[in-house]
């Protein structure tokens, strides 16, 4: 029995491949006829965003992300700022709400996907660069200002979930010149009921391939995704609003981890699960 399931594990992962190829086919699809008929920025319109939502929702269910979501996001104009672990992260957001992502440069270069990223309006920084940081912050406060919410990573790179690195401050500006609350946001991974510091993570010198193969080889994996309390940017200073969010976010993800590890819960005992 054991074979033959070793031996059906690895046909299903390929069909879900295809299945992927499918929908990214269809994404793209999607983008330039929307592009097409409702020019360049179509992304930052409600229609725009409800196809985006819609198109990463159904890519979380072919990965087999069961993502079970804590706390609301909050509404229009806000900043978003998350410990950042996988690729997945950025699924699992934009599967819950919409939001325009910043990423570093070098996604622009990632096969389809850097693609997908550059016609959803994912805003791209090279880091180490200030006259790059200034020309970000103004393209963020120009998503802002059309009552649309940013996401970034504060940490800069990604780690394996047992804890979260420093947060970077400099980005935090953009909540000061738009005038918008920030929103920390918790994302913790699970496989079978345990913190998972090895199928999820996309780490070190990951091949994107190899990770994406190896997740489809998973029944599924459990994803917590917690909007934590709004944040008001002006009581704080920038470096104090960055610490802050990094502690709010490092409570959570080290709580939630011992809760799951000593009584694994059932997804479908979960108070809200985005994937069923």
């Amino acid at each position: 029995m054991k074979l033959i399931f070793q031996l059906i594990m690895p046909v299903q992962a390929f069909i879900r491949l295809l299945w992927l190829l499918i929908h990214f086919a269809y994404g793209f699809i999607l983008l330039f006829v929307n592009r097409l008929f409702y020019g360049k920025q179509w992304f930052y319109g409600e229609r725009g965003a409800h196809i985006v939502k819609n198109w990463m929702r159904r890519g979380s269910r072919i990965l087999g992300l069961n993502i079970q979501v804590s706390g609301t996001a909050c509404g229009g104009a806000s900043v978003l700022v998350s410990n950042h672990i996988s690729w997945l992260d950025i699924v699992a957001i934009a599967a819950t709400t919409p939001v325009i992502f910043v990423s570093k440069a070098d996604l622009q270069h990632w096969p389809i996907v850097g693609v997908l990223a550059k016609l959803t309006g994912t805003v791209f920084i090279k880091r180490g660069s200030l006259f790059a940081v200034h020309k970000t912050l103004g393209f963020l406060k120009e998503v802002n200002n059309r009552g649309r919410k940013t996401v970034f990573f504060p940490e800069g790179t990604t780690t394996r979930g047992e804890g979260v690195n420093k947060f970077n401050s400099g980005l935090f500006e953009s909540a000061y010149i738009s005038n918008c609350p920030v929103q920390p946001v918790a994302i913790s991974y699970f496989n079978r009921g345990r913190p998972d510091r090895k199928i999820a993570p996309y780490v070190d010198d990951d091949h994107f391939i190899r990770h994406l193969w190896n997740l489809l080889l998973q029944r599924k994996i459990d994803l917590q995704l917690d909007f934590l309390d709004e944040m008001q940017a002006e009581k704080f200073s920038r470096q104090d609003l960055a610490q802050a969010c990094q502690l709010r976010i490092t409570e959570v993800i080290e709580t939630s981890a011992m809760i799951n590890a000593d009584y694994p819960v059932e997804a479908k005992e979960a108070a809200y699960v985005l994937a069923n």
